[in-house]
């Protein structure tokens, strides 16, 4: 068993901004208000994919980011809210937030779904704050900033390759090419005490973890 680490950054979508808009009509000249509200921004959503095995994929993309909403526009009409961004990661990653260490999702089950970053609200528009004394407000709500977040994943996992042979023959240093794992290699026997492990990637999109065993 070995933990599979990654770093990541993630940037839920800002809420768009209410609009400010008056009714203009043929017969209605100094119509009220009708700016709409802005659109929610999207959620960054983590999902368990049973189909991998490692988080390899982190290595080369740290950041992400969710749509913005739109923001309102008049007539009344509400802005469009941005998509969820969705992460896949394997069965069994755990998420910690960093600062804290606090642990946010325990993903084991395939197509478990968590929000770990929300969006954020979209602004109301003018047409909420017209009252009997203020007819024609000229004023709208900006929308508020989705949750941002640094997010340390880790992967326990059983290694699918194991390298077996006697001491100092040079398993170590097959895993240290093949792989990113930087184990300790010396000209003397016994140098590995614990078992190394590293993610091996292959065409596609594919990966396997291999094993150096001491001995």
């Amino acid at each position: 068993m070995f933990a599979d680490r990654a770093r990541i950054v993630v940037k839920a979508g800002n809420g768009g901004n209410g609009s400010v808009s008056f009714r203009r009509e043929k017969y209605i000249p100094n119509g009220g208000p009708d700016g709409g509200d802005g659109g929610s921004g999207g959620d960054i959503v983590f999902e368990v994919n049973p189909g991998l095995r490692t988080l390899m994929d982190f290595r080369y993309k740290k950041q992400f980011r969710a749509q913005h909403g739109e923001n309102g526009r008049g007539r009344n009409q509400t802005g469009k809210s941005g998509e969820p961004l969705v992460i896949e990661v394997p069965p069994g990653t755990v998420v910690r937030e960093e600062q804290t260490g606090l642990v946010l999702a325990d993903l084991t089950v395939s197509g478990m779904r968590k929000i770990l970053a929300s969006g954020g609200k979209g602004g109301k528009g003018n047409a909420h704050f017209a009252t009997s004394t203020r007819q024609t407000p000229r004023f709208a709500v900006e929308g508020s900033a989705g949750q941002e977040r640094t997010l340390v994943l880790e992967l326990k996992s059983i290694a699918d390759v194991g390298l077996v042979g006697f001491p100092n023959v040079g398993k170590s240093t097959i895993l240290s090419i093949l792989t990113s794992a930087r184990p300790k290699i010396a000209d003397y026997p016994f140098t590995t005490l614990s078992p190394n492990l590293g993610v091996v990637g292959v065409r596609g999109d594919r990966s396997f973890v291999m094993a150096d065993i001491p001995g």
